[in-house]
């Protein structure tokens, strides 16, 4: 176990989601994690450098149960009291991951 955890099975995480994941959504190389009691994460999977790296997320505590991806921007939400919500990222913020987050992704490496 100890050898596979090292060698196999540890390509690569991000250490950032404060709680339980509770559900994984992907759409090219990004992602949508629901963490239960944080709501959604928008994380960019830079496959030269092998890294996940969170560039958006909700400023709402939700209690996530479920999401459906309606397009490349756009999430759908339910929380466990019934509420429905829908988050959609702004174009800046979109093209500004895909072509080149800023240098402060060295943060986000010591985690």
């Amino acid at each position: 176990y100890d050898i596979g955890r090292r060698k196999l099975l540890r390509k690569c995480e991000n250490r950032h989601i404060p709680n339980l994941i509770a559900d994984i959504k992907t759409v090219r190389q990004r992602i949508f994690v629901s963490d239960v009691q944080e709501s959604v994460f928008c994380v960019k999977y830079k496959k030269r450098e092998n890294q996940l790296i969170i560039f958006a997320d909700d400023t709402n505590p939700r209690w996530i149960t479920n999401s459906c991806i309606l397009d490349y921007d756009t999430i759908a939400m339910s929380d466990k009291f019934g509420n429905i919500a829908i988050m959609r990222l702004p174009h800046s913020i979109s093209d500004d991951v895909d072509e080149d987050p800023t240098g402060n992704k060295a943060l986000w490496d010591r985690g």
